[in-house]
């Protein structure tokens, strides 16, 4: 309990406690019974804060430190650390670690012709990729499962979309380290028009190894669609065009 302006008041303070309820934070409690978070810094932090959780793996470039008045069982101090995200051993596997999260959503009501909008409305936000899987649910009802896959600074704003756009009533969230290859894009020059080709590879930039090699779809379709030509043999050329200029 403290004293407040508002009189006697048990500690976490009610300001506190909402903005932990609206970012949905993850709290414990270490058995000290003082006022350890303030509005003021729980506001901070939900601000900020992109997911909650253990550090990741980083390199630290700052730290920085805070000490408090009052007397406690262990150091009044609070730490602050900048940095960036480690890659795992990547002179030894070439390939870049990073974090994803995961949106989860099972729906059994929702209007079909809706899924499209939504996905459309996900990628527009920054989704990675969003997909469904059907599933059997409750009282033997056909459902989906809608998953969407974002970098963590996205995930507050692919929630809005599915709580406004769909029907669900609450959202799964989790984070996760994916690998993935070091990727680029070049500019083919073919007599139908440019493509652009999206390179894979593993290594460093100066040896690397390509492992994958796309057109990208869309400007195949559109060359394909403007020249009254099969679409695989737009593919077709913007990949030899791309072997050629490699020789």
């Amino acid at each position: 309990m403290i004293k407040s302006a508002h009189g006697i008041i048990s500690v976490p303070v009610p300001a506190v406690l909402k903005l932990w309820e609206m970012r949905g934070c993850p709290i414990y409690s270490n058995g000290i019974a003082k006022e350890l978070v303030t509005p003021t810094g729980a506001a901070l932090a939900m601000t900020l804060a992109v997911e909650f959780g253990e550090p990741p793996r980083m390199t630290i470039s700052q730290i920085g430190l805070g000490t408090g008045q009052f007397d406690l069982q262990i150091s009044n101090i609070l730490q602050l650390w900048l940095g960036e995200v480690s890659e795992i051993s990547p002179k030894a596997t070439g390939n870049h670690l990073e974090n994803i999260s995961i949106l989860e959503t099972q729906l059994d009501d929702l209007n079909p012709q809706v899924v499209g909008y939504v996905f459309e409305a996900l990628f527009a936000v920054g989704a990675v990729d969003v997909f469904t899987q059907q599933i059997g649910m409750k009282k033997s009802r056909p459902g989906c499962l809608l998953t969407v896959i974002c970098y963590p600074e996205d995930v507050c704003k692919c929630e809005q979309i599915l709580f406004r756009e769909t029907t669900t009533l609450g959202i799964r969230r989790f984070t996760q380290q994916r690998v993935v290859l070091r990727r680029e894009t070049q500019d083919v020059k073919t007599k139908y028009g440019t493509v652009r080709i999206k390179l894979a590879w593993q290594g460093e930039k100066e040896s690397k190894d390509i492992i994958n090699i796309q057109p990208e779809y869309e400007d195949c379709a559109k060359l394909a669609r403007q020249n009254s030509l099969a679409l695989k043999e737009i593919w077709m050329l913007a990949l030899h065009h791309w072997y050629l200029e490699q020789n």
